[in-house]
């Protein structure tokens, strides 16, 4: 693989002390909003005050942009272009976790320290939203004329429910007709220590995220008939039980080095040490190897193949417990990079749930393409990653966790994951945890990156 040459951190896109000073009391704001999303509704007024603060900290998209809102506070601001026939979506959910305990700050009173911005959704994710808000508000005021291109800002209420705000805003782009060149969001950032034997940072560029797939899973005994089924046609509960036990020991998903994961470890190799370089530098020749060590590691597991759980098993009814349940059911997970894999698995569960007198059905399928890692649109981000970061290694990979940008699937040609959030081993475990922190000098390069990425697109 190309070696990249890479230099100094201090040679990174910035700006000013004066005007970082600016961007952190701006996201301070943000972060000071509980835009935490509950059903009953528990912290609406604080989501009004985040809707009402972005009016006052953003005067110039609020004038001069458009601003869609999807059902409960998802909202789109559309900056039309001259002359636009590309379009593409930066994407930042506002919604966040709430605090929890360990803080040693409040989790919703921005706090400065040691370089760092502390509070919840500095890193998940206000500031990029706050670095794609601001970057469009500065060319706004430059008299930035977008040629060529409509700009969208998208920001979700819900993401970190598994919500209704992007799906509601992917079907008006369906209806109307809108498609997008670019889909980009958070679940990639600039990190270090996530690979074995790398001795640099990396701009890890997600360009798919593993699915989700519910399938039900019922048993009616009284359809199995009197023995028909010999041992295994004792009762509902037991044989949706066996079947559970099978599916969990049969091990029918086998791992794959799916393009995607291979190259991350590929475009890896000229940054590693002796002998990781070897072993990763000739995957084909040591595959089962490499792939026997990952299967082991839950977190490399999960990138290499498809993943079955049983989220509920309920049989019965509660209020008659001294009967024997007549009907058992149980709702099986599946998570897979590609789907051939998953339904040619399925198969093979099928034919274990027919040995217990299960029936499969599917209730959600959650697919999305993945985006082609050697397309235009990925090599011109990876360009500016390279102007904007000329310190680190970029690569694609793939995503396990998940993200709005799943939603586009059908209406975006490229869909890429990332943001230029710069995180330490410290900094990525508070995601969703104590302490959650941002530097502050970061904020500024996030913001002169998505400056960039608007400009590239003509």
């Amino acid at each position: 693989m190309k070696k990249y040459e890479l230099k100094s951190d201090s040679e990174r896109a910035c700006v000013s002390a004066e005007k970082n000073a600016e961007y952190i009391k701006k996201l301070s704001k943000m972060i000071n909003c509980k835009t935490v999303w509950t059903p009953e509704g528990k912290y609406d007024s604080e989501f009004v005050k985040f809707y009402e603060l972005l009016e006052v900290i953003f005067p110039n998209l609020t004038e001069k942009a458009e601003r869609l809102t999807f059902g409960g506070g998802c909202f789109v601001y559309v900056i039309k272009g001259k002359n636009a026939k590309k379009n593409i979506m930066l994407m930042s959910h506002h919604d966040v976790v709430d605090g929890g305990e360990g803080w040693e700050t409040d989790a919703f009173c921005a706090t400065e320290k040691d370089g760092y911005l502390y509070g919840r959704g500095s890193i998940d994710t206000k500031t990029p939203l706050f670095a794609e808000l601001q970057a469009c508000e500065e060319l706004i005021a430059e008299g930035y004329d977008f040629e060529g291109v409509n700009i969208y800002i998208g920001s979700s209420n819900n993401e970190e429910v598994g919500g209704d705000g992007m799906v509601l805003a992917t079907q008006y782009f369906k209806d109307n007709g809108i498609r997008f060149d670019l889909v980009l969001d958070e679940g990639g950032a600039i990190t270090e220590g996530q690979i074995p034997g790398v001795k640099c940072k990396s701009a890890v560029v997600a360009v798919h995220e593993k699915s989700r797939h519910y399938f039900k899973c019922s048993v009616n005994s009284e359809q199995l008939g009197h023995g028909g089924f010999g041992k295994a046609a004792d009762s509902a509960a037991l044989n949706i039980s066996k079947f559970i036990a099978e599916v969990n020991d049969a091990k029918i998903y086998k791992g794959h080095f799916y393009p995607e994961v291979r190259a991350t470890f590929e475009r890896h190799v000229p940054y590693m040490a002796f002998p990781i370089n070897v072993l990763f530098g000739n995957i084909s020749i040591f595959a089962p190897i490499i792939k026997k060590i990952m299967m082991g590691i839950p977190a490399a597991s999960a990138m290499l193949s498809t993943s079955v759980s049983f989220q509920t098993v309920f049989a019965g009814d509660a209020t008659q417990p001294t009967f024997r349940a007549k009907n058992a059911e149980a709702i099986m997970f599946l998570r897979c990079v590609r789907e051939d894999d998953l339904y040619a698995g399925l198969e093979k569960i099928k034919k274990i749930g027919e040995k217990y007198g299960v029936v499969i059905e599917e209730l959600e399928r959650d697919y999305c393409q993945p985006t082609d890692f050697n397309s235009e649109i990925f090599k011109r981000v990876e360009a500016l990653l390279h102007k904007d970061f000329p310190d680190v290694a970029v690569v694609p990979f793939l995503l396990t966790a998940g993200t709005d940008a799943r939603r586009f699937t059908d209406v975006a040609d490229n869909i890429l994951r990332f943001a230029p959030i710069d995180l330490n081993k410290k900094q990525f475990a508070t995601i969703h945890g104590a302490n959650e922190h941002i530097g502050i000098k970061n904020v500024g390069e996030c913001v002169a990156f998505y400056r960039d990425v608007v400009k590239s697109v003509r």
